[in-house]
């Protein structure tokens, strides 16, 4: 019984563990979030003259 009990704790926790990843985790989520992060508070590139 204990392990049965082991057993599905594990498959559940797999399973679990590959899941598809929320967008912002992404590479081209972590890209958009940097350049919206850039435009709302205004940073710029460096060696940009204004």
């Amino acid at each position: 019984m204990k392990k049965l009990l082991v057993i599905c704790l594990l498959l559940i926790s797999m399973l679990s563990a590959c899941g598809p990843k929320p967008y912002y985790e992404t590479r081209t989520g972590k890209k958009k979030l940097k350049y919206y992060n850039d435009v709302f508070y205004g940073r710029q590139k460096q060696g940009a003259t204004p």
